[in-house]
């Protein structure tokens, strides 16, 4: 028993500290996009006509081709619940699925199961 206490804090230490790690890496990378050129309010107003010729990669991509994919005018929105959507429903069937599995698996076993159990062996 003292050894599974023990194996859990490793696990857990190391866990952290490899969180800590890519935390500090994360803060510590170079923006991909500023932003500083987008004028959002423009292109919340009038999605079709706005100039994006600056936008680069995947943001050119999202922006040039959301009206003729989607039917929503909001980007946001579009990638939100449109691109993203069955993305994060998965996601949550996943956790849930994750979290009941555990449960079961570490889940105690009382004093009354113990002993239907013992019973229905004999």
């Amino acid at each position: 028993m003292k050894l599974k206490n023990i194996l859990f804090t490793a696990a857990l230490a190391i866990l952290l500290i490899c969180g800590v790690y890519a935390s500090y890496l994360m803060g510590t990378s170079a923006p991909t996009y500023d932003g500083t050129a987008t004028n959002v309010v423009a292109l919340y107003e009038d999605p079709a006509s706005y100039d994006n010729s600056t936008a680069d990669g995947a943001a050119s991509i999202i922006v040039n081709e959301n009206l003729d994919k989607t039917a929503a005018e909001n980007v946001v929105f579009s990638v939100v619940f449109n691109f993203r959507g069955y993305d994060t429903l998965g996601e949550s069937f996943i956790l849930i699925a994750a979290i009941t599995g555990s449960l079961v698996i570490l889940r105690k076993v009382g004093k009354k199961e113990e002993h239907a159990e013992g019973k229905e062996e004999e």
